[in-house]
């Protein structure tokens, strides 16, 4: 089912959250909207669900216009961030409340309920908790069931908002890489809303990265990263660092370019080489297997930080002496440019 956004624009009073919105999602695919708070990813997907109403354009499912069809019309599933479970009933009977409410002429029979639910309880690997109750489960194990309450109905949209959000962090990790193997398997059209970077790439097939109500960029989790369309998109997907004037140029470099230089991507040089930039070491801090350098500059323009494996550090520590105080070179090894009146 693909789903196609046009001149879609929605506001609340004076703030407008969804601006002249355009987008296409294909049939099949799984779609991350990214972007910090407030930015109008959750309205496009309460918008896309029928939750809301969006002041002008259209939304169409496989060519249908459905911006004005009910929600219960839409065959969509919706998973929020807290679950939602009924507290009263087992698992078995949240993942088929769906299919017993639907009207007689279309709801299934007791046994061809029976034969869906445990389907997908083996899906998301918890049929073995079918009896149990929502409150005797792990958090993550609730969030799996409802994804499974959510695919009950045979939605032709999946909508998640921000659904691993309430999850700690190791959890979430778990989570999303079961949720990129359950995409692959059942091949619903999915669209989530995370302001979390590192889901985003992980999980998706294309990330659409928002910004104050309008699309900034879209495109795969290797383009957009690796070429950013705007100084937002750049800095909202890592960290990194900010050069005005000629980093990595001859004498003959615009004055008006800001350069942007992610801190792996800076190289530490015992000797000044052409483009390389003198700085001080400050502050060493390793977690786990990579280490953080916080250098100053020798300009005194600020800071500059490096990212890079434990094990080289400790190869340059040993090689160079390096330690707080030393004075070196960096060299970036990719450096990325946008206009100063862009950057703003």
């Amino acid at each position: 089912m693909s789903i196609e956004i046009r001149q879609l624009r929605k506001a609340f009073g004076k703030t407008v959250v969804c601006d002249d919105l355009n987008l296409d999602i294909p049939s099949g695919e799984l779609v991350a909207l990214l972007g910090p708070s407030g930015s109008g990813k959750t309205t496009l997907l309460r918008i896309i669900a029928g939750l809301e109403v969006p002041d002008a354009g259209s939304v169409r499912f496989h060519g249908q216009d459905t911006t004005h069809t009910d929600v219960r019309e839409r065959q969509v599933g919706f998973v929020f961030q807290h679950y939602a479970l009924f507290g009263h009933m087992s698992i078995f009977e949240n993942v088929a409340f769906g299919l017993r409410v639907r009207p007689k002429a279309t709801r299934p029979s007791e046994a061809a309920i029976r034969k869906k639910v445990t389907e997908l309880l083996k899906l998301v690997q918890l049929d073995w908790i079918a009896d149990r109750y929502p409150h005797q489960l792990s958090g993550g194990q609730r969030q799996r069931i409802a994804l499974a309450r959510a695919l009950a109905v045979e939605p032709k949209v999946l909508l998640l908002d921000e659904p691993f959000g309430a999850l700690d962090a190791k959890v979430r990790k778990e989570l999303r890489r079961w949720l990129r193997r359950l995409h692959d398997e059942v091949h619903v059209t999915s669209v989530f809303v995370t302001h979390d970077q590192e889901e985003a790439m992980e999980v998706a097939d294309r990330v659409v990265v928002m910004n104050e109500g309008r699309i900034e960029q879209e495109g795969t989790p290797d383009q957009v990263y690796d070429h950013p369309a705007s100084p937002f998109v750049l800095n909202f997907l890592g960290d990194v660092n900010l050069f005005h004037g000629r980093l990595g140029h001859g004498p003959g470099a615009p004055a008006g370019e800001v350069s942007y230089v992610r801190p792996h991507e800076l190289q530490i040089l015992a000797q000044p080489e052409e483009g390389s930039l003198p700085v001080v070491l400050g502050q060493v801090l390793t977690v786990g297997p990579n280490t953080r350098l916080e250098f100053r500059r020798r300009d005194e323009a600020g800071y500059v930080d490096v990212e890079l494996p434990r094990s080289e550090y400790q190869t340059l520590r040993d090689s160079l002496g390096l330690a707080p105080g030393s004075e070196v070179h960096l060299r970036p090894r990719r450096i990325t440019r946008f206009a100063a009146a862009v950057a703003g």
